[in-house]
């Protein structure tokens, strides 16, 4: 069904609608776990693409970290380990094996795991085990990466986009030689988010810090950015956390301070998800269907031909020339322009689609428009 739950009857049907009307995403075979489409994975490539941008400006150098961690570092941190234990996905074994009672595959007994791995849920624990090697002096202080990545925390109850037990993010990793270098990366990077949020998005945020109880597990300090949705939810929407020297004493990174004493590490990690999509679609959505912010919009500029009569050679022509001058004016402009010119679809749905699915702008251009020398303009602003 095309069917779109209005907001005063059900907001949280009306959201669920959007994602499936609009082909965002879908539900896969997996518990928990969601398939983005390509409408869906566009948008999350422009916030990717955006806020990578920010991130290197920021200092941080884009890496790659495996997606298996060994249970004991997560031990290592007791604060940690306490807050995801109960997220954790575990792999015991290498291989699988036929039943011997012919009911499939097993796990192999003899392919037990001595130490059993972790699908990340975060990648603090890798990351600074990766840290003792790297840093030695106070030259080598800061050092900042990131990762574009999957995380994996096993949710009882998921929402596409919200919470979801996978899910895509980036994350920033921080090592520094003081604590006040630390503090000021991690309000630094949220300030990144907001603006992000506000510029590109469309969104505005509200800056602030969460309560010990919230804070992320074996940091001192936890920053954040909430979003208000049209429902008056309050949308956690990027977060920022100072770690003190917790995980730093946790993997032993020290390094040699100017005088060439030891000294122990100040850290900080900071990230924003795919929640952000469904930040995007409970901010500006209405009851007809996404609606996108233009700088974020994959298709900021749909064009519907109108086709010319079939005999009509002369107009044929004269309407094929005037969309190819409209379109390279279009994207000589900075545009992202997409022409419909599906035949097999009339116009009426191709106009219900694009609308639905939040394109901004729609150009109508037909054969009496080339010889009037105009067109229709059709917005997409929400109601």
């Amino acid at each position: 069904s095309d069917y779109i739950t209005p907001r005063a009857e059900n907001y949280s049907k009306w959201y669920n609608d959007i994602i499936r009307v609009c082909s965002l995403a879908e539900t896969s075979p997996v518990r928990g776990c969601m398939v983005i489409k390509p409408w869906g994975m566009s948008l999350w490539d422009r916030v990717r693409n955006d806020l990578d941008a920010r991130i290197q400006d920021h200092g941080a150098e884009n890496a790659y970290f495996p997606l298996l961690i060994p249970k004991s570092f997560l031990s290592k941190e007791a604060e940690h380990v306490d807050g995801f234990a109960k997220e954790c996905a575990v792999v015991t074994h290498h291989r699988l094996t036929a039943d011997p009672e012919g009911k499939g595959l097993i796990a192999d007994p003899d392919a037990e795991l001595e130490d059993p791995l972790i699908i990340r849920p975060t990648s603090e624990t890798m990351i600074w085990n990766m840290f003792k090697k790297w840093i030695v002096s106070h030259r080598d202080l800061p050092l900042k990466v990131n990762q574009w990545a999957n995380v994996m925390r096993w949710e009882m109850r998921t929402r596409p986009f919200l919470r979801t037990s996978e899910f895509l993010w980036q994350e920033g990793h921080t090592a520094h030689a003081t604590a006040e270098g630390a503090i000021q990366d991690s309000k630094d990077m949220l300030d990144q988010y907001a603006d992000m949020c506000e510029k590109l998005l469309a969104i505005p945020v509200v800056k602030g810090a969460k309560s010990p109880s919230e804070r992320f597990a074996g940091a001192e300090e936890t920053y954040t950015i909430e979003a208000l949705m049209q429902n008056g939810w309050a949308l956690q929407s990027g977060t920022s956390h100072f770690l003190g020297q917790s995980f730093g004493k946790a993997f032993d990174v020290t390094f040699q301070d100017a005088e060439g004493k030891m000294q122990d590490v100040w850290g900080t990690s900071w990230g924003v998800s795919t929640r952000l999509i469904g930040a995007l679609i409970m901010t500006h959505s209405d009851d007809a269907g996404l609606v996108l912010p233009p700088r974020v919009a994959p298709v900021q500029v749909v064009v519907v031909p109108i086709p010319a009569k079939k005999n009509d050679e002369e107009g044929k022509k004269a309407l094929n020339d005037a969309l190819d001058k409209l379109v390279a004016d279009l994207k000589g402009a900075g545009l992202r322009v997409k022409v419909d010119d599906r035949d097999y679809v009339r116009n009426g749905a191709k106009y219900f689609e694009w609308e639905r699915k939040g394109v901004p702008l729609r150009i109508e251009l037909g054969p009496r428009d080339v010889e009037k020398g105009a067109c229709v303009f059709k917005t997409r602003v929400g109601s």
